[in-house]
């Protein structure tokens, strides 16, 4: 029997960012000092040379669910500016790879990405927002090319286990591929599943390899195993695999990424650098944003040793960045992580982080073969080392472009303690040697640096027949190119400002976004599908309401045991000014025997156990009981503080081990 109730679901409190552009300062001065005394790295650039062929620099969308969730809630023109700095060439991290999380229902770290086939055979192509983004990048770049990964699946695809790896699976990625070029997207690579691959697969990849090819897949690549470094006594999974294509792994430099510092090494084996197929860094990760004096170590810059030191040491040719952004409410697991923080969708402040820089100094001066531009570029690799042989020093790569037409060096200093000096001899290519020589450089030591010497523009080098030098400061990231193009958007975001108070909304609309996303505006799943349907019965002026729609329980990221877990669909909103208030909604509660509810006072949510939050939580059954719940984390305890019988509610099945699907509207949030 249907309930309707008032109060309801699922409220988190909790949360809580704007790069400025300024001239080129007196660091200038770094390629005009002379001095002698400096200790010298020789760089040699062969514009004939060509080895591994670079497949780009990118990062990952979504990969901890949830994590760009407050994208498309933001207004215009602030959005724009936003996806600018992602994805326009010549203007930000001008990123050349998109991983994007194929929704399943379920939280893997920082929120709930919805599906797009939450039971068989019933397919959604507007759910979530993977897509929206995609189309817009994919518009600012066309060359943009796209990987779709999973980390949770919706429950049927398990077919009665706790794992992705069936034939149901199969359905749903073919599924998800066809919703993909419904929205004009290109799917260029595909993996299996997020860091729960243990390499015995390869049946699996090959089902996967043949349905691709009958249902029109034929170009789709696929990447695996996407689980963690491999050591030399751990091979790479699937290197002698003939469906994967690429070999991806994850943390190969480090978790986090670039730990180490000054010895960061990238790992390999010699048995995937012999296979012949492409190696990538499918994942890096974990680093603070920024790269200022208080960030944690360690911070932005470790992506240009990884970036750098990647192909040195282990011959990777591509690398993605996780997650591309911060855009979800704030006292998540993973906060200050990605290149753009943007979690005020309610003000339209943002912050263009270090991590867009560090990026940009890579991405802005080489791109791949099928990038056009025209034709990719190779590695070369007598022109790539470590200054000085050392790797505390820093280290250089050097790509050439096709046909000879062009030569660009990135040279990283982020663990350097001295100034020293690196001297280039160009050779070769379409007379290379004479080439002007144009240089943009990040100050990223912690001591000295600021948002104004984040890829900043130096002063050009004229070669002398193909010969020049350079002083190479500590903590320094520079890129020496014979291209052009390169630039530094000056776009910032509107002033801070907290959480608006009275709140008040239908759960009717997408808000911001119109028909880029189909979840109520401001409120982030953190496990379940909170998503915009027809009301089952119209409230009041309503005929469309926001459902919970992840039913059954879906298949947990790392195949995690539903029936052990403290996890049930629930999704928050607000930040942490949000104090004393009273919040209020209508229910609807569409299953005999489920419940629903609200969380007040929620904080501190730690993965995997996404049910573990400091909060309070009440919950309302079909029958009219209700409970009081005080949520500890820190103690592990769930007391029940009162219970009784009457209407109220709003959250979903907590603590009952079952996904009910209940529809929202009407939510009010007053102080």
């Amino acid at each position: 029997m249907s309930v309707a109730a008032s109060a309801v679901w699922v409220l988190l409190l909790a949360l809580g960012a704007a790069a400025a552009n300024a001239a080129p300062s007196a660091s200038a001065a770094s390629v005009r000092r002379s001095s002698s005394a400096l200790p010298v790295t020789s760089i040699g650039v062969n514009g004939n040379g060509g080895d591994r062929v670079y497949d780009g620099v990118g990062a990952v969308l979504g990969g901890g669910g949830g994590n760009a969730r407050y994208l498309m809630d933001y207004p215009e023109p602030d959005r724009t500016q936003i996806l600018d700095y992602l994805f326009k060439p010549g203007y930000g991290a001008s990123l050349q790879l998109l991983k994007l999380e194929i929704g399943g229902d379920a939280n893997s770290s920082d929120g709930a990405e919805p599906s797009v086939e939450h039971s068989k055979g019933n397919i959604d192509c507007g759910a979530g927002y993977e897509f929206a983004v995609a189309k817009q990048a994919v518009a600012l770049n066309p060359y943009l090319k796209l990987y779709g990964l999973q980390w949770a699946a919706p429950g049927w695809v398990g077919e009665g286990t706790n794992s992705v790896f069936t034939s149901d699976d199969i359905t749903y990625l073919l599924g998800w591929l066809g919703c993909a070029k419904q929205q004009g997207l290109t799917i260029s690579y595909l993996g299996g599943w997020n860091e729960s691959d243990n390499g015995a697969h390869s049946a699996w990849f090959a089902s996967l390899r043949s349905a691709l090819n009958a249902n029109g897949y034929s170009s789709v690549q696929i990447v695996a195993a996407d689980t963690f470094a491999p050591t030399s006594s751990d091979p790479w999974p699937y290197t002698s695999d003939s469906t994967v294509a690429i070999l991806g792994d994850h943390d190969v430099c480090g978790y986090p990424t670039g730990v180490a510092g000054a010895q960061t090494t990238c790992s390999t084996t010699p048995a995937a650098m012999n296979s012949g197929k492409p190696l990538w860094a499918s994942e890096l990760g974990a680093m603070d944003a920024g790269a200022q004096t208080g960030c944690t170590v360690p911070c932005a810059p470790a992506m240009d040793r990884a970036t750098v030191r990647g192909y040195i040491d282990a011959r990777l040719t591509g690398y993605l960045e996780w997650p591309v952004l911060d855009a979800m409410p704030p006292d998540l697991p993973y906060e200050n992580r990605g290149l753009v923080t943007a979690d005020q969708p309610w003000s339209g402040n943002y912050s263009v982080n270090a991590m867009t820089w560090a990026i940009a100094q890579f991405t802005q001066f080489v791109w791949p073969q099928w990038s056009g531009n025209p034709g990719g570029w190779k590695y070369v690799d007598s022109g790539s080392g470590f200054l000085q042989g050392n790797r505390a020093d820093g280290s250089y790569v050097t790509l050439v472009r096709s046909g000879g037409s062009g030569w660009s060096s990135i040279v990283e200093t982020t663990s350097a303690t001295a100034e020293q000096r690196a001297s280039f001899t160009v050779t070769g290519g379409n007379k290379l040697a004479g080439d002007t020589v144009h240089v943009w450089a990040s100050n990223f030591n912690f001591a000295s640096d600021s948002p104004s010497q984040w890829f900043i523009k130096r002063p050009d080098i004229t070669p002398s027949n193909g010969r020049f030098s350079i002083t190479l400061e500590p903590g320094w990231v520079y890129s020496l190119t014979t291209t052009t193009g390169q630039g530094k958007g000056t776009a910032t975001g509107a002033a801070s400002a907290t959480f608006p108070l009275p709140y008040t909304d239908s759960l009717s609309t997408p808000g911001q976004a119109g028909g880029y996303d189909d979840e109520p505006q401001y409120l982030a799943a953190m496990d379940g599908a909170f998503e915009l349907t027809p009301c089952r019965i119209p409230d009041g002026g309503n005929i469309t309401c926001t459902e919970q729609q992840a039913v059954p329980t879906p298949v947990f990221w790392e195949g995690a045991n539903p029936a052990t877990s403290t996890r049930f669909p629930y999704a928050v909103i607000g930040d942490s000014s949000l104090a004393n208030y009273t919040v209020s909604s209508d229910v609807l509660l569409t299953q005999s025997g489920t419940s629903a509810g609200l969380i007040g006072r929620c904080s501190g949510m730690s993965g995997p156990q996404v049910g573990d939050f400091d909060g309070y939580i009440f919950d309302v059954r079909t029958s009219g009981a209700w409970k009081l719940i005080k949520n500890d984390k820190t103690s592990g305890d769930i007391a029940t503080l009162a219970s009784g019988t009457g209407p109220a509610g709003l959250e979903a099945g907590a603590f009952s081990h079952t996904w009910p699907q209940a529809q929202y509207s009407n939510l009010s949030i007053t102080p």
